[in-house]
């Protein structure tokens, strides 16, 4: 038998899924090996998931393992293969889509299967949340089957009566906004009637957000059928009260003299830097140290170790949220003047581009630590409070549960700027917001309600 390089020593032909010598047995124990592996990633995520546990849980040892797969990185790719074509499967299936009653149906049939997918497949789609926006050697893989999707989707919504929005940016739109609301929804983050309003509001603002011009007979729920919000105004500004036993994150450059503050502020900033570009996990403070222009000493003189670099650019990330959420309270959804959402928007990509590496990290969750935890809830709520008001205040033609409606805006937050770049590294800023204003008016804000119309 022939043999190539591997992890230990020389390692023999693989037995691959194909593999016409693996036998019955074998093709067993790659199962297990790979139903083991899912389990882990749930429990461990992918980061704390080791080759030698997933050998252990598997009642097999690293060498066979390896005889099967060259990494737990080459577990996932299988891993997200199975799932990727679910999904492919389900957009396959998709019956015209257009301002109708029948394009309508076939949405939310398309939404329902997407989510039963999603359930199906929840351990992966959280890893996938988290390893897509790392430095990972697998990254290429996520990156290449999101956008073979998003084009997929996009060639079929060519065919549709969508207009005001490209078809490339709708898609774009719509895997934005299923891939992580959903995710959200797994980890308990929405509060909803149950998951039949759940569907139905999400179906809404979907279809909405493709064919703003869909007339209110389409829709077979009456707004009677939605629990009524009261109106309420903007929360008034502050943070949200932590649990009273966890201790408070300490501001580590409070207390310093100005030079020490300053080489502090570096190493600060070149985490912030190197979290962003390659992902919290894949960064060792060697790298910041070195980034900062310090030695590795220096580091541990400010920061007992990464962690703690994380939990300082957590406290700052919480005290630029805290007016972020403040201004986007005060909009109002009825303004037709369309700049204030816009001058939003570009806030918030400013403030997302200094602390993206820092959201990556909370969405991974990189960190059990109750300071941090307790940190990243009350960042969360003053977003989610200020979008509440918001969404409570709109007066739209169809109702959607402001719950729904301000997930949607969380999961186009979060993932359609990072989504819109990929596929296109130099577009500019102010198309990107442009487009996003553009989604959250058709699909949340109602674009006929606010006299536009045609986007």
């Amino acid at each position: 038998m022939t043999g190539s390089p591997g992890k230990e020593g020389v390692r023999r032909d693989g037995y691959g899924p194909t593999s016409p010598i693996v036998g019955e047995r074998g093709a067993r124990t790659r199962r297990r090996i790979v139903a083991e592996t899912l389990t882990l990633f749930e429990t461990q995520g992918f980061h704390g998931t080791s080759v030698e546990g997933i050998a252990k849980a598997a009642g097999t040892s690293r060498a066979t393992l390896y005889q099967y797969f060259a990494s737990k990185e080459e577990i996932f790719v299988e891993l997200l293969d199975e799932c990727g074509s679910a999904l492919m499967r389900v957009v396959r299936r998709i019956g015209p889509l257009g301002p109708t009653r029948l394009g309508f149906d076939n949405l939310h049939w398309w939404l329902g299967e997407w989510t039963y997918v999603h359930d199906k497949y929840a351990t992966m789609f959280a890893q996938w949340a988290g390893i897509e926006s790392t430095g990972q050697t697998i990254r290429p893989l996520v990156l290449g089957f999101s956008q073979a999707y998003d084009a997929r989707i996009a060639r079929r919504l060519e065919t549709c009566e969508l207009h005001g929005l490209a078809p490339t940016d709708a898609a774009i739109a719509l895997t934005s906004i299923m891939h992580r609301f959903n995710y959200f929804r797994h980890l308990g983050l929405i509060s909803t009637p149950g998951p039949d309003t759940l569907l139905d509001g999400l179906a809404v603002t979907v279809q909405l957000v493709l064919f703003p011009e869909t007339p209110p007979d389409v829709f077979p729920v009456r707004p009677s059928a939605f629990p009524l919000v009261e109106p309420h105004p903007a929360p008034p500004p502050g943070r949200t009260t932590p649990h009273p036993d966890t201790p408070r994150i300490v501001d580590r450059t409070s207390d310093l003299r100005p030079r020490a503050a300053r080489t502090a502020r570096r190493l600060i900033d070149a985490g912030a830097v190197l979290f962003a570009e390659r992902g919290y996990h894949a960064t060792a403070v060697d790298d910041i140290a070195a980034a900062s222009g310090h030695a590795r000493g220096t580091f541990y003189k400010y920061f007992d170790e990464k962690l703690d670099l994380l939990l300082q650019l957590t406290l700052e990330c919480g005290a630029a949220m805290g007016p972020l959420a403040a201004s986007f309270a005060a909009l109002d959804p009825a303004d037709p003047d369309r700049r204030p959402l816009r001058d939003w928007l570009t806030d918030y990509l400013a403030f997302r581009a200094r602390y993206v590496g820092v959201l990556r990290a909370w969405l991974e969750g990189t960190s059990r630590d109750p300071r941090l935890l307790d940190a990243v809830g009350e960042v969360a709520a003053e977003l989610r409070d200020a979008a509440l008001a918001v969404f409570a205040r709109a007066d739209r033609p169809y109702p959607i549960e402001p719950p729904i409606a301000a997930a949607v805006l969380g999961a186009l937050l979060e993932r359609m700027p990072e989504a819109i770049a990929e596929r296109a590294a130099d577009r500019p800023d102010a198309q990107i917001v442009e487009v996003m204003a553009a989604v959250i008016e058709r699909g949340l804000l109602g674009a006929s309600a606010l006299g536009i119309a045609a986007l």
